[in-house]
């Protein structure tokens, strides 16, 4: 994603300003507030204000300058966050931007999260927002707004009110509203503004006649002061001041132009067509070796030119001065246009900014330049960019992308992943008709690619929506007709090899639907070189294999997947297949394997700088470690992951936050690993994840049997195994080892001895599988571990406890070896009299001894 960094440059105020100290005290008010809004139309000095108060600030200040291009979630928020970063260094960005292609909420749950890292007050202004109208981004801006950090606040600068709804903040007295009645010059502003600006002395009438005639509007009384002439009678200048303000406006900048040389009046017209010029490209676009001097001298004037930069090399002109002399442009010299956005456009495109060159290229007409660009560009543009790309193809004519299929296939991806899911199904079944009609004027050959390339993208777009059966289908339509299925191959993965399609596994929604689904699919696409597929396909079946405790098969497909992922350059797959590959050998006895395989990956250099694949790795090691029982391996990950358990939870770490609700668990803060269990256990079932719906049915009864809740423990673990049971899930249960099978035995005791009423019919031969299954620690009997049917279960604490006890230390000195409070120790010393239901130190370390607890 390219980061156009003069729009996150906060604009800075000419010397000679105006300080509007009632205006300035009222952004001040937003820094108690969520939002403030500042909304006018054009001219009324919303950004001056902005900047001018930007500049009195000892907190970061985030800015970004919008446009039309930022109708594009990806771009909007990229900026965002790239502005966040550039104020305050200590934001976590790449933790951020790893969700940029998931869905909005999840991407701004990431954002949240990586706010309330911050502790530091931050501003954040989005200027020019009139510009924003994408749905998703307006989604996204609520979802933030109501959720946002105390120490975050929001500025708004535009001309319209935003188009999303703002009771919420303002029923919670979270807004600051400034609007055209607050922006106005008041008379002795004006005043004042003649006096700093123009050197002229108004009188109170005068002043009060120019604040009335231009209604405190700032533009006008800044042309005002260009359009007079030296010895001129102010007064006589008010006299003029009549009409809308387009009226004062057009007749003042007519006035400003015609006085300039003809020289400096081409130059002002011909540049009028870039958003940001510096004298090298106006040099390109004019072809007036002088640009530069003729920039700096405007700048000089203070003639509607704003910096870019702190260097003064990039400039823009004032929005409505650019649309004066835009207009002037066509009006003269109509045909000039589009030649000089194409010169426009080729020097951006050879100085590396191709967004800027399209967008160029189209508004001067230069389609057979900007198709040329785009087919160059459209693949990394489909990893993040989807919306804009789209905007550009859909203004080439059609009849100039008929006869490029893939672009025209590229506009349909692009148009469907932007969020325009029915636009994209009329326009797909539109391109089938006509195919189906036999597509005049198009080449057999061409035909034939359009054909293969709908069902690709038929194919991929069920897969995406999780339609499987239909997934299939197109599958073996599209290698039907191609049978190399090399089309969009990686088309929308990033630079590490990760793809939307790759957080999609059959087996998270069911593992009889993976049956179903994934052996077909695997077939169909080996044969093609669509090898990242294959390898996710296979990916997917070991989980399936593994779940099914089928080990061997399972690492048979994982060793499949990685094999590609190495051979293919593709880190993503290689790392994700290497883990699964290291849980396998865990549990297969072979830690030794695991933790040279985890050690290998961890080492990597490329993989130690990306924040998605080094997570993961993190997140396998300290699992591993917490299997082992060393809990700095966990306490080092819950540092360095810095997640909390209130925290906004994107869909895709769902597998971390239920780790830390585990760790949570192990610390005692069993109320908080429950209330973050249910929070995860709703978004799996909004995401259809049954895999993770059982295993945090799992955890949760583990957590409540912690917490000494046996009753609702064991309608829990039912619930878990009704799920469960139906379709065969075994390693979700085995997986989490002693602990719940000494549940398991509880629940099979208590239906045993009709002391639990089966709700759900679990059958018990399900429940005597999974107990087979567990592996038995030597000496331990069915018998010999209940008391009542229940194994005590203890958390690490409790358990350190009984073993410092064991050694004789007194209460004060445990908590003097374990750094806790003395009422603490008593608090762990009751919990573990009571989980083994007895009442001195002696019982308990002759239970403990029995139950072979050490």
């Amino acid at each position: 994603m390219m980061i156009v960094v003069t729009k996150l440059h906060i604009p800075q105020p000419r010397t000679s300003l105006v300080t509007r100290t009632r205006l300035i005290q009222r952004l001040h008010e937003g820094l108690d507030r969520t939002l403030t809004l500042v909304t006018a139309p054009a001219g009324y000095g919303k950004t001056t204000l902005l900047s001018e108060w930007a500049n009195t600030l000892k907190c970061p200040v985030a800015w970004v300058s919008m446009d039309s291009g930022d109708n594009d979630r990806i771009r909007f928020w990229a900026h965002t966050i790239a502005s966040l970063k550039q104020a305050c260094p200590a934001f976590n960005a790449e933790s951020v931007l790893r969700f940029a292609a998931e869905d909005s909420d999840s991407f701004i749950a990431a954002l949240i999260n990586g706010l309330h890292r911050l502790s530091q007050t931050i501003i954040l202004i989005w200027d020019d927002f009139h510009h924003i109208k994408d749905p998703a981004i307006l989604k996204g801006i609520i979802y933030l707004l109501e959720r946002m950090p105390n120490h975050i606040h929001l500025y708004i600068a535009s001309r319209t009110i935003p188009p999303f709804s703002l009771s919420r903040i303002r029923a919670g007295t979270g807004l600051v509203r400034l609007g055209v009645s607050d922006l106005r010059f008041l008379p002795e502003e004006t005043s004042l503004f003649f006096t700093m600006c123009g050197k002229i002395n108004l009188s109170e009438e005068e002043a009060a006649t120019v604040q009335e005639k231009t209604e405190g509007w700032a533009t006008a009384m800044r042309l005002l002061v260009l359009s007079l002439h030296e010895q001129a009678d102010p007064a006589s200048l008010v006299s003029m001041l009549t009409g809308t303000e387009r009226d004062i406006s057009d007749y003042f900048f007519e006035e400003v132009l015609s006085r300039q040389p003809e020289k400096i009046q081409q130059f002002l017209l011909k540049t009028s067509v870039l958003d940001r010029m510096t004298g090298e490209l106006c040099m390109s676009v004019t072809g007036m070796s002088e640009s530069k001097l003729y920039l700096q001298h405007l700048d000089q004037l203070n003639l509607f030119l704003v910096p870019l930069d702190e260097q003064r090399e990039w400039y823009r002109y004032h929005h409505l001065f650019q649309q004066f002399l835009t207009a002037q442009l066509q009006r003269r010299e109509p045909k000039q246009w589009n030649a000089l956005q194409i010169a426009a456009g080729k020097w951006f495109e050879e100085n590396g900014c191709p967004h800027e060159a399209v967008d160029h290229y189209l508004a001067g007409a230069g389609y057979e330049e900007a198709l040329m660009l785009l087919e160059a560009i459209a693949p990394e543009l489909l990893v993040y960019e989807w919306t804009t790309l789209y905007k550009w193809l859909n203004d080439i004519p059609v009849s100039l992308l008929s006869a490029r299929p893939m672009l025209f296939l590229t506009k349909l991806a692009s148009q469907y992943m932007s969020g325009r899911v029915e636009e994209a199904t009329d326009v797909y079944w539109q391109a089938v008709r006509w195919l189906e009609k036999g597509a005049d004027n198009l080449p057999p050959h061409q035909s034939k690619t359009l054909h293969a390339g709908l069902a690709f993208l038929a194919a991929f777009r069920t897969f995406l929506d999780r339609d499987f059966d239909y997934a299939v289908q197109y599958s073996e339509e599209y290698v039907s007709i191609h049978p190399e299925g090399d089309f969009f191959i990686g088309f929308g993965g990033d630079k590490d090899g990760w793809h939307p399609v790759w957080d999609i596994y059959v087996s998270d929604d069911s593992i009889t639907l993976a049956k179903q689904i994934l052996t077909p699919l695997i077939s169909i696409w080996s044969e093609t070189r669509n090898v990242y597929f294959v390898a996710h396909l296979c990916i997917d079946f070991g989980k399936l294999q593994y779940e099914c405790n089928r080990l061997d098969e399972a690492e048979k497909y994982m060793r499949r997947a990685n094999d590609i992922g190495k051979s293919y350059d593709n880190p993503c797959l290689a790392t994700v297949s290497a883990l699964w590959l290291a849980r396998i050998a865990t549990v297969q006895g072979d830690e030794k394997n695991a933790t040279a395989i985890v050690k290998q990956l961890s080492e990597q250099p490329a993989l130690k700088a990306n924040p998605h694949l080094s997570g993961k790795i993190a997140l396998f090691q300290a699992m591993l470690g917490k299997k082992q029982g060393e809990e700095e391996a966990w306490n080092q990950w819950l540092i360095s992951s810095g997640l909390r358990f209130q925290d906004e939870i994107p869909l895709s770490m769902i597998n971390e936050y239920a780790f830390l609700a585990s760790l949570l668990a192990e610390e005692e803060q069993i109320e908080e690993s429950i209330a973050l269990t249910d929070r995860l256990f709703f978004i799996a079932i909004q995401a259809g994840r049954k895999s993770d719906r059982i295993r945090l049915l799992v955890y949760k009864s583990l957590f409540l049997s912690l917490q000494g809740n046996a009753e609702k423990s064991m309608t829990i673990l039912e619930e878990a195994l009704a799920l469960a049971w139906p379709e065969g899930y075994i390693r979700t249960f085995i997986d989490e080892g002693i602990r719940l099978r000494k549940l398991l035995d509880q629940y099979l005791a208590l239906r045993q001895k009709q002391h639990h009423r089966s709700v759900r019919k679990v059958p018990l031969t399900y429940v005597k599988q999974l107990l087979r299954l567990f592996p038995r620690i030597e000496g331990v009997t069915g018998e010999m571990i209940t008391i009542e049917g229940n194994m005590p279960i203890l958390t690490a604490k409790e358990k350190c406890v009984l073993h410092l006890m064991e050694k004789g230390l007194s209460n004060k000195e445990l908590a003097s070896q374990l750094n806790i409070s003395l009422a603490t120790v008593k608090t762990h010393i009751n919990n573990i009299y009571g989980k083994l239901q007895v009442k001195s130190r002696l019982q308990a370390l002759e239970r403990a001894n029995t139950l072979q607890l050490f």
